[in-house]
């Protein structure tokens, strides 16, 4: 079996007719490119061309075998100008899957503060909720994801960028008295829930946390994004638990209430260790992994 390189040697013998000229387009010496030929012949078991004094002529076989090699040379070319130019330009679309919440508030400010200091840079950014987000990173669908408390995996490489706690937002006019809201106290009271809404404790769902607390809540509505809930307690239809980061960022048709007791959550980066990244994918990568300390202050401009 002949290697690519074998049959680019051939290719340009056979174009030029002379092992020096075909040397020369190589860039390489006329002594190797005799000794990479001949050696193609060797493996093939067939002879290519015949020599004269000056000149090469190919074989009927080697005619047969030109226009396959005109095809693998063709993919050859491309393969190193689409290598030459991600190293030069850098500049492919990187694929960014996050959660609709996080694509409102926290994306403008991290892609519009990268793009100062990476102008051109292009991103495709799609919105799905946590799970469904993990699901395609594993299917090598995103390049990275930035969504709330992902589970933990051997496959993917994860950063946390945020931490920050879950709290109870109500309608200004129907708000508890109390700056801080116990759970325990909740009774009747309508609640809007956010499936899947996840937290960084033992139980990761907040269902489940309520659960293991012993507290009973009246749901009256349940949605899969922060938006409709919020917008549901703005019309004093219920109270929502969401977190800290989306609250700080909405009207002022809403009061804002710390839980009793603190749950906590994390916001994340993850990508798969098995998706080979582009050259931009990479750097913002690594930028994000190098602002995480600092990103609350950059959340808050």
């Amino acid at each position: 079996m002949i290697s690519s390189r074998h049959i680019e040697v051939f290719y340009h013998v056979y174009n030029e007719g002379s092992l020096t000229r075909a040397a020369k387009v190589l860039n390489v010496s006329q002594p190797l490119v005799s000794k990479t030929l001949a050696y193609a012949e060797h493996k093939l078991k067939l002879k290519l061309f015949v020599r004269h004094a000056r000149r090469l002529s190919p074989t009927p076989e080697a005619d047969i075998l030109f226009k396959h090699a005109a095809e693998v040379n063709q993919q050859i070319y491309k393969f190193n100008n689409i290598a030459e130019n991600l190293v030069t330009d850098p500049l492919s679309t990187i694929n960014i899957g996050c959660t609709p919440s996080l694509g409102l508030g926290l994306m403008p400010n991290l892609l519009n503060n990268y793009m100062k200091q990476n102008p051109g840079t292009k991103f495709n950014i799609v919105n799905l909720q946590s799970l469904d987000l993990e699901e395609q990173l594993k299917e090598l669908t995103f390049d990275l994801v930035i969504c709330f408390n992902p589970n933990d995996s051997d496959l993917f490489n994860k950063v946390t960028l945020h931490s920050g706690s879950l709290v109870l937002i109500a309608p200004k006019k129907n708000s508890p008295k109390e700056g801080i809201f116990n759970l325990k106290d909740i009774k009747n009271q309508p609640f809007i829930k956010i499936k899947n809404l996840k937290t960084d404790s033992a139980h990761n769902n907040l269902d489940e946390v309520l659960r293991q607390e012993g507290i009973g809540v009246n749901w009256i509505a349940e949605t899969e994004t922060i938006q409709v809930a919020k917008a549901m307690v703005e019309k004093d239809s219920g109270y929502a638990i969401i977190d800290d980061f989306s609250a700080s960022i909405y009207s002022d048709k809403i009061s804002v209430h710390q839980l009793k007791p603190t749950i906590g959550y994390k916001i994340c980066m993850i990508s798969n260790k098995e998706k080979p990244l582009s050259v931009s994918a990479q750097s913002f990568i690594n930028y994000l992994a190098k602002i995480s300390e600092d990103i609350d202050q950059l959340i808050g401009d």
